[in-house]
């Protein structure tokens, strides 16, 4: 695929591609032929590419490109490569969940490297008497409840329990 265009070096505009059709015809009619600036024309330039569109900065012209490329030293045409627009959906579905994917990746990791640094507990992000509540609570939620002794039915029975209850 071929990110190359030809350049008017007047206007910088590009002329038809009836009219120039490749390489040659360009640099014959004293044209420039220019690579674009984000290209596949290696394999470090096609990986910075892939990662642009899959962090969707400024991919859009990099999919424009690759999109009216027709083959090797050839002019491109617009809109010229069905194929492209499908390769982008599904790499733009794919690549985008994989660099999210990714990052959250990066993120729970750290997160789990501290969690590890400090005993393993929540507490890291909780201030002192955060943490002194939450204790108390955990002793409180392992002792059992203690039931309550229901007050009894005879007169003299129940006249006691509220002294020793305190009632």
């Amino acid at each position: 695929m071929g990110c190359s265009t030809c350049l008017d070096p007047v206007d910088g505009s590009r002329p038809d591609f009836r009219i120039i059709r490749n390489k040659v015809e360009c640099l014959a009619n004293n044209f420039t032929w220019e690579n674009s600036v984000m290209n596949f024309d290696h394999v470090g330039k096609a990986y910075l590419c892939l990662f642009q569109v899959a962090t969707f900065k400024g991919w859009i012209g990099i999919m424009n490109d690759a999109i009216d490329s027709r083959e090797i030293d050839d002019q491109p045409h617009r809109e010229t490569s069905f194929a492209m627009y499908v390769y982008f959906v599904i790499f733009i579905i794919f690549g985008s969940f994989f660099t999210l994917n990714l990052f959250i990746g990066v993120i729970i990791d750290n997160f789990n490297e501290q969690k590890k640094k400090s005993g393993g507990s929540m507490e890291m992000f909780m201030t002192e008497d955060q943490k002194k509540y939450y204790a108390a609570m955990k002793k409180m939620g392992s002792k059992k409840p203690i039931k309550a002794i229901p007050k009894p039915k005879w007169k003299v029975q129940a006249i006691l329990f509220d002294v020793v209850t305190n009632q």
